[in-house]
């Protein structure tokens, strides 16, 4: 019987965090039915408020103080939610943070989780705020609550949220899915689009007909308020396969200035890849290709969104018009190719060999601002257009850095227009990406020349780094005018030689390893040099192996190892060097 009553409880228990929607807080859920993290903490509570579109007794609340800056709380139901006739859900929301609060409104299950946000409107009252989940799959159960979305909580007032009245609602229907290529000509109407935060799609007469676009019918998306990802969506009959035509691409015309920065999203019911490119020409048509070589296949959305990272007006330059959307053959992205220090971008590296996060768009130049401080043809620019604050670059090196502790510092020569002050953030990172790093912010000292700047780099950690991330005009200008455009050349160590006594005159490309990668056995060879001692070390610098062969070759028997990166330092007659061995 014990063990009847136990079995009940557990029951009781486990049932009490599975609800369904509506969802108004009058005895349906309770402040047990909430699963907080990261500093957020939801409770059931007395309404603060009862006025106006709100009068209930009982209202949810969510306090973030401190932790992270998604903080919050979810709840879970009992059956996933099925948007197939039910596409909106609406909530209504009391806060006195200021107007503008993004409240991000996230479904998990056991598909890809699926998140949109809104704004709020008013602050000191109750408002309705929504959410269109229109194409969502039916595979989500669970509801995450995440206020005032990018910031840290402080537990005060304008960190504390009221909400109520979760439900289900009529939203807008899934346009009639089309098929590439588009060119508005017969097939596609308006009501094909779903507009969504600010944006609206509308099929018109091409008001620019010319020589590169000669076509009678363009579509036109006009950004008025709303949100900075305001965008429209086309849903597609046939999904996009990106095995073998991998470029998409769009001829645009806008009088919005040079550098406005469009992201072109793929999505399907697993998820999404989105890519940007900035406008090259203003008052024009142009063709833009985006390159989406190496991400999955059959995507049936396509998502558009224009001057991504600014609020629409409604003036002309926020209004965009486009044509002929089509997959086209193109050339494969090249894979980044690591590079050696020093870097002053004469002869090695190319535009390709850097990677770009979060809206940086770094590229290869010839040198726009020769002066005496700088005469190089060629210099690296960095720039910054509609992505988040901490956008970055990362371009490997071969020859990795290792011990700072003597080295230390780290010199580049930087142009830019943006004020005396501007943040350069630069740092150094440990293949795999982000699994050691350390970095240091410089304040510009001049504007509208070139300067020399350096970042003290020093860690007794002695990790081993082989990339370099910039992160220049950090939490600056984002809008690719001159203020957020940074020039870079003549990236060098101050120091020649690592405390671990390697030198880096030594001509490394006589010693060779194979296989490399290896799961088990490495052969280490050099061309006509014995090799006196070999000495290996792992990713933190911590020495785990010495070898002493006195010869040309030697094999050495990793298999016992952990996964990851090691170099091996290596002493010959000509000097001391290093090269990487993964063990996979």
């Amino acid at each position: 019987m014990k063990h009847f009553y136990s079995l009940i409880l557990l029951f009781l228990f486990y049932s009490g965090f599975s609800q369904s929607l509506p969802i108004n807080f009058e005895g349906d859920i309770t402040s047990a039915d909430f699963i907080d993290f990261d500093g957020g903490t939801a409770v059931v509570t007395t309404n603060p408020n009862p006025s106006g579109i709100n009068m209930s007794s009982s209202v949810g609340r969510i306090i973030r103080d401190g932790g992270a800056i998604y903080a919050g709380s979810k709840i879970v139901l009992t059956d996933n939610l099925d948007f197939s006739v039910l596409t909106k859900i609406t909530m209504k929301v009391y806060t006195t943070a200021p107007v503008g609060t993004i409240v991000k409104f996230k479904l998990e299950g056991s598909g890809p989780a699926v998140d949109i946000d809104a704004i709020t409107t008013v602050s000191g009252s109750w408002e309705t705020l929504e959410w269109v989940f229109v194409g969502t799959a039916n595979n989500l159960n669970e509801i995450v609550f995440m206020f005032d979305f990018g910031n840290v909580g402080d537990g005060s007032v304008n960190s504390t949220f009221y909400f109520d009245d979760i439900e289900q609602v009529s939203g807008p229907t899934a346009p009639v899915p089309t098929s590439l290529p588009i060119d508005f000509e017969s097939s596609v109407v308006s009501t094909d689009f779903l507009n969504y935060s600010g944006a609206t799609a509308s099929v018109i007469s091409n008001p620019h007909i010319d020589v590169d676009n000669p076509s009678a019918t363009v579509c036109q998306i006009v950004k008025d308020g709303g949100n900075f990802w305001a965008g429209s969506k086309i849903f597609l009959i046939n999904p996009i396969d990106l095995s073998t035509m991998w470029h998409i691409s769009i001829k645009v015309y806008t009088t919005a200035p040079i550098g406005t920065r469009i992201k072109l999203e793929l999505e399907n019911s697993s998820g999404s890849t989105s890519l940007d490119k900035l406008t090259t020409t203003s008052g024009q048509w142009e063709t833009i290709t985006w390159n989406f070589d190496g991400q999955a296949h059959n995507y049936d959305r396509i998502q558009l969104m224009f001057d991504f990272g600014n609020v629409g007006d409604g003036t002309s330059t926020s209004t965009f018009l486009f044509d002929d959307i089509q997959q086209v053959t193109g050339p494969a992205i090249p894979a980044p190719v690591p590079t050696t220090l020093p870097v002053d971008f004469e002869n090695s590296v190319v535009s390709t060999d850097f990677t770009n996060f979060f809206g940086a768009e770094t590229t290869v130049i010839p040198n726009p601002q020769i002066d005496a401080n700088n005469p190089s043809a060629t210099v690296g620019q960095f720039l910054r257009s509609g992505g988040a604050g901490y956008m970055r670059s990362k371009l490997a090196i071969t020859d990795y850095i290792e011990n700072m502790s003597t080295i230390g510092t780290i010199s580049m020569k930087v142009y830019t227009d943006a004020p005396i002050g501007t943040i350069l953030k630069f740092k150094l990172e440990s293949s795999p990406p982000d699994q050691f790093g350390k970095e240091q912010d410089a304040l510009t000292t001049v504007s509208g020349e070139w300067a020399t700047y350096t970042w003290d780099l020093s860690n007794t950690d002695s990790p081993i780094y082989d990339v370099l991330t910039l992160m220049l005009g950090y939490n600056g200008s984002n809008d690719a005018s001159a203020n957020a455009t940074f020039l870079f050349d003549d990236i060098e160590i101050i120091s020649n030689v690592l405390s671990n006594g390697i030198d880096q005159s030594f001509n490394i490309d006589q010693v060779n390893a194979f296989p490399n990668p290896t799961k088990d056995l490495v052969t280490i060879n050099s061309q006509n040099k014995k090799m006196k001692s070999i000495t290996l070390y792992n990713i933190l610098g911590e020495e785990i192996l010495k070898l002493q062969p006195n010869s040309l070759s030697t094999t050495i028997d990793i298999s016992n190892f952990s996964n990851g990166i090691y170099i091996a330092k290596i002493s010959t007659s000509s000097g001391t060097g290093g090269i990487k061995l993964i063990k996979e």
